[in-house]
């Protein structure tokens, strides 16, 4: 169940889905300690794919997303800045109206 933010230095608690940015992420079963995973056979039913759930409150979701790293797990990544041509110029739009 989420309970907080995914960011590990943000403390907001989980309270609504339309606020923040909700990831799922579809993972292998993870085989038991000492178990071996059969190979792939088609005539075989495959085990169920695991669905985790993670969730940025607005705040951390407008510079940062998530990515999953098949070694480290789920991983906080900064989003690219869009460069200084394509963002909006704020202080165009305070001039005075002559």
């Amino acid at each position: 169940m989420l309970s907080h933010c995914a960011n590990s230095q943000c403390s907001r608690p989980f309270l609504r889905l339309r606020q923040g940015k909700l990831f799922l992420v579809e993972t292998d079963r993870v085989a038991e300690s000492g178990e071996l995973a059969p190979p792939y056979s088609p005539s075989v039913r495959q085990p169920p794919r695991r669905v985790e759930r993670y969730w940025l409150c607005d705040e951390c979701a407008k510079v940062w997303t998530l990515a999953h790293d098949w070694r480290q797990g789920i991983a906080l990544v900064p989003l690219p800045r869009p460069p200084a041509s394509a963002r909006p110029d704020l202080e165009a739009g305070y001039g005075e109206i002559a």
